[in-house]
This record gives structure tokens, sequence and C-alpha cells, in this order.
């Protein structure tokens, strides 16, 4: 038996730090049947610990860096202000400014950035003492299904200044040109934020992601330490070894195969204080012929291996050979050393596997199979007449469900077992898209609402969804609740409309194919009179009017079409995407913000597992699933909110 005792309040002594935990709330004991194996190979207590000490470990030294309305991540790793970043973010040279998690708003300056290798530095600049750092970890000794966080601010929805925590695992551990990459969860806005083990380490960068949810690629920091002095230099790199020497000219390859053409020196370069002229053809360097620019910089690349002290240069100059002996200083264009960050001796374990993370529910199986019971599938037809499933929360010894109001029309119905069963909408709460449904007969499952809701789980706590068809979903808490602005959860018409005549309509100008309009049958030079109620005499009243409908909202327009007037009845889309981004090439909820409150977790939601229970490892419901936001948000509805709708009844 694997037991996850009551989370009252510890203290917890690591090498990091010592840490006390008072404000997570008491819960119930749950005892969990696992294989022997299980149980002696992986605690979920000491790992749930291990999660919480790091976080507030390192969580200080995570910083948003801002520059003309583009925002990305960093992490401090000494007491001097060095932050390490992404190279395809940091402009050598450029003004920056840093925002701690304490509040606090600093200037730094960018240093090196290696695009190629995507690692760069920047430097704080403001004139402070007590900065907050990191220490650098080690790469090298990584290991698959070792267990990482994520700890960024990916911009987007969030409390301001809180950064988003992802927990996840190792998928591999670079080597040769590969990168790090971690199932923890990135998006824009993460870019060059830190991924940490579970000892307060850096190991890595946040680079760039794939599609797929296990596709998050870090650059690993022995790349950074490889680069260090570059990096400390205000200069753009992309070399793996010192800098190479440049001749200092523009040529063109000639594409004969005798060599470059010469068409500019540059002053005080090695060209010009050695002699080399416009128009001379450049046929060998270092005794390796040089047909092309490509060829060229081999020749010099293999100097500087060779670590020769100068170089020989063959050209043509009108119908004569000239040879040209020129020095060639690597050591005076390689960046000045500088020292690695100096730590204080403390002591680290091996790093170490988790195998079970791969496949982190089934560990949880006994407990999930006993909350999928809480769960059912709601069904019901929008205004076009396409059915939608969505998930009800069962309410225990009534006769109530609770869901996503925006999936669920006026004639829902819900399978229990082999019955199907009509469900009676009882009321809406549009703030928070919830639906309470009632049922013909009580409920014999379901979660408890008797349970207190004051506070929610802290950030890092391993929550589980449930699933009645599969093995449900852990995530972790990314935040503290907050409430969720509503900015793309608008229905989408898929129209551009334009006054029509003096105030006596909206006149549609285009229409988007396949979109909510189209799909109802509206033309282009339709006018559009009436929407529901309300009487429509401009474009704007139109618009503003759509501004405050959700996703799959029902509306009925009257339009005037030549001398007919016509009524269409209209399901509203999503608003679409735009961005190719691979973040954005996923499904997300139509109504996926715009709450009273709500937890942000990690968790792989799909918007059809929305209006599901949410709960602890203890089995204490903690809210309703509410929204997929973003690759990095999955939303829940706190249950203190559940519980207040269905006490109203």
């Amino acid at each position: 038996m694997l037991q996850l005792r009551s989370k009252n309040a510890f203290i917890l002594e690591i090498p990091i730090a010592m840490f006390e935990f008072s404000w997570i709330r008491p819960c119930f004991l749950v005892l969990l049947s696992v294989t022997a194996a299980t149980a002696a190979d992986f605690d979920v207590e000491s790992l749930q610990e291990r999660i919480y000490a790091t976080i507030e470990s390192v969580k200080p030294a995570v910083v948003s860096v801002r520059q003309r309305g583009g925002m990305f991540s960093g992490v401090i790793v000494s007491k001097d202000g060095q932050v390490l970043s992404a190279g395809h973010a940091v402009r050598p040279g450029d003004r920056y400014q840093v925002l701690l998690p304490d509040g606090r708003q600093l200037t730094a300056v960018g240093k090196g950035s290696n695009p190629q290798a995507d690692c760069a530095l920047l430097q704080i600049t403001s004139d402070v003492e007590d900065l907050p750092y990191v220490r650098m970890g080690e790469s090298d000794s990584l290991v698959r299904n070792q267990p990482c966080l994520s700890v960024s601010f990916p911009g987007g929805q969030g409390a301001r200044g809180v950064p988003i925590v992802r927990f996840g695992r190792l998928v591999n551990t670079g080597g040769g040109r590969r990168m790090l990459q971690s199932t923890a969860l990135m998006e824009p806005g993460d870019s060059g934020g830190p991924l940490f083990d579970l000892q307060g380490r850096v190991i890595g960068i946040h680079s760039r992601i794939g599609q797929s949810m296990t596709r998050n690629y870090e650059v690993d920091v022995n790349t950074f330490k490889k680069f260090w002095n570059e990096l400390n230099r205000e200069q753009s790199f992309t070399q793996s070894g010192p800098p190479v020497p440049k001749l200092g000219f523009r040529g063109v390859d000639r594409g004969d195969g005798i060599g470059i053409s010469v068409m500019e020196i540059v002053e005080n370069s090695l060209a010009a204080n050695h002699g080399i002229e416009p128009e001379d053809v450049i046929q060998t360097v270092y005794g390796r012929e040089t047909p092309s620019i490509k060829d060229l910089r081999r020749a010099l690349v293999a100097a500087r291996d060779d670590k020769t002290k100068e170089i020989v240069v063959k050209i043509r100059r009108e119908e004569k050979e000239v040879e040209i002996t020129m020095p060639f200083d690597v050591e005076s264009e390689s960046a000045p050393p500088v020292e690695l960050p100096v730590y204080g001796e403390q002591e680290f374990s091996s790093p170490e596997a988790i195998d079970q993370l791969a496949n982190l529910p089934k560990v949880f199986s006994e407990l999930e199979s006993k909350l999928d019971d809480s769960c059912v599938a709601v069904s019901s037809k929008l205004a076009d007449g396409e059915e939608v499933s969505i998930v009800g929360t069962l309410i225990n010894s009534t006769s109530f469900i609770v869901s996503k109001s925006s999936m669920v029309s006026d004639s829902p119905t819900a399978k229990f077992g082999d019955t199907t069963l009509d469900l009676e909408v009882v009321t809406r709460d549009r703030e928070n898209d919830l639906v309470l449904l009632k049922s013909p007969t009580p409920n014999a499952a379901g979660i408890d609402l008797s349970t207190s809701f004051e506070q929610t789980p802290g950030m890092g706590s391993f929550l589980i969804t449930p699933d009645a068809t599969g093995p449900g979903l852990i995530s972790v808490v990314s935040s503290q609740a907050f409430a969720s602005r509503k900015q793309q959860s608008r229905g989408f018409l898929g129209v551009v409309p334009e006054d029509y005549k003096r105030r006596e309509g909206a006149v549609l100008r285009e229409v988007t194919k396949d979109g909510a309009a189209d799909r109802a049958g509206l033309l282009v030079g339709d006018v559009v009179t009436k929407m529901n109620d309300t009487a429509i005499a401009t474009h704007m009243e139109m618009r503003r009017f759509l501004g405050t409908l959700d996703p799959n909202a029902t509306v009925v327009a009257t339009i005037e079409r030549g001398e007919e007037n016509l009524e269409k009845t209209i399901r509203l889309g999503a608003f679409p995407s735009f961005s190719n981004h691979a973040a954005d090439q996923m499904n997300k909820s139509g109504r996926r913000d715009g709450f009273s409150q709500v937890i942000p977790h990690d968790a792989d939601l799909k918007p059809a597992d929305c209006g599901g229970p949410l709960f602890d490892l203890d089995g204490n419901f903690v809210g309703l699933n509410i929204a997929r936001n973003s690759r990095v948000r999955s939303y829940a509805i706190p249950g203190s909110v559940v519980k207040e709708l269905v006490d109203q009844q």
C-alpha cells in the first residue's frame, strides 16, 4: 500500500534550503493500492515535497524580460546580475526591462547572443546589491525520466508578476547536436526561461516547441558554460570555437572555379594593411584552394584550428600571381576569459530517473477509478444541429449535474450506463460559463460539496482529472488562482459589416467562407437590422452586440435581402487563430477566458474534457475544469464557486 498522508504543515530540509509550508489546508487520508515495485521505487509524497521546496527556492530569480512590446523570460545565475536567456530573443547592446517576482523593475543590456545555439546572456545594469540568483547545474549527467520543473513567464493570463509552473520529465538528455527535450509545457513568452532539476539548479533554457505536447526543447546549461567568454561580450556569434579573424573585404564567387573576385576593401583590415586590392582574385589561402566564399571560410577555420600565427594568400592580379603573407592572430580576436559564477559549497545527489513519470496516471489508477464515478457524459444539439458531448459533474445525494454552459444547449441528455435521461436546465452562470442541470433521479455517486473551499492547493500541488472512459490526467497547479479577463472568448460571425445608408442597419460587405454566417445562409449585400431583440442601426452596434456573446451562442438575425425580410438562426463560432505558431495549432476551448476566478494547471485537457471535476491526490474536490486556455494552461472554476451555484437552488 502507498499512503498519501495529510498535507498539514511540515518542515522540509533538503540541500537547497529549509522551507515551512503552513498554508496547505488539511485533507482527508486516502490509501492507494499499487504494486510492491511501485511503492518501493516511487514515493509520491516525497516528490510533492521536493516540488514545493524547489519552487520556493528558485522562483525569486526567474524574470520576465521586456522591450518594445515584446516579452520573453530569463533567470539570474549570479549575484552580479548575469541573466541566461534565449539567443533568438536577445540582441547584443539592446536595453531591456527586467521584472522580478518581488515587483522590482530593473534595467539590463543584451550581451553575447548565439542564435545558432540559441543561447544568450543579459547583464543587469541597475545598482542593486541583493539580487536573488540560482545555481547553474550540469547537463552531462542528466537521465531520461528525470523530473524537472519549468518556472517562467509565458505571457497571456495570470496573476501579475507571478511566474507559471509546469512539471514534467526529461524525454531525452541531449548530447551531440540534440537539445534537451521534456514534457514540461512551453509556449511563446517562455523563450529564455529556465528548466530546473528538483535540487534547484538550472539544467536548460527554453528554446522552441513542436506540435506534440512532448516536444518542448531546451538549450542545455553546459552550452552556456562552453560559450561563457563569448556570452559576456556584446556580440552576436555562431561559431563553435574561437572567432575566426576576417580578411576584411567584400567579394563574390566567380563561379568558374578560379577564385573569389575582390570588390571592396574594409579600412584597417588585414586585406587593407597587407596590400590586397579591388579586382584581385583570391585563389588560395593557407595552402587551400578558394573557388568560393565558403571554401575561404573553411581555409580560415583550418588555420584557426591549427593555431597558426600567419597565413599565405595567393592572388591573381591582372596577369600576375602574387603571394601575400599576413599575421593570423586568433588570440586577439578571442573573447577575454570570464570566470563562471562561483557558488558556495553544497552537496547534491546524483540525477535519478523516476520511470513511473512516463505513465503517471497508472500510479493513481485505483483512486481515479473511484473519482470517475463523479463524471457523466452530457450531450446536446446546438443551433446548427451539431451534436456535442461534454463532461458533467454529478453532485452527490442530489439530482444536480454541473457542466460547461457554452457547450450545453437547452435540451441536453445524460447517459447513465445503458440509460439515456433527459435533463432540465435549472440555471446558467454566464460569468463562469457554468450550467446547472437536473436529472429525473438523485445521484447515487458524485462530489460532496460539504468540503471546505477556503483555500486552493498551492503552486506545484498535484491534481487529478478523472476520465470515465480512460486513465485520467495528472497535473500540477501552475500559479495562484486569479480573475480571468475576457480576451479571446467572443462569438465569431465571420462577416465584414458596414453602415447601411443613414443608420438603417449593417450591410455585409464580406462573408467568410465556412464561417457562422456562411453556414446559416447569409450573403454579401444582406442588411442586418436586428439581432435577437436588439435593433441594429450601424455596424458598430452590431460589433458591440456580438462582443457580448460567447462561442456557440445562438443568434436570430433579422435581415433585408432585396425586397425580402428574413430571419436566420445562427450558431456563432469561436474566433479563429491567424497564427502559424505550433502553440496555436492545438484545439482550445471556444469560451476559454472571462471567468470570475480560475485555478490554472498544466493538464493536457481537451475541450471535450471540460465540465468534469478536478481533485487533489487525497480525493478532495478542488474545482470544475472549465477551459483549455492555451498550450500551457487549463482552467478550473474553484469548488467554492460551484458550491455557491448549487446552494442557491
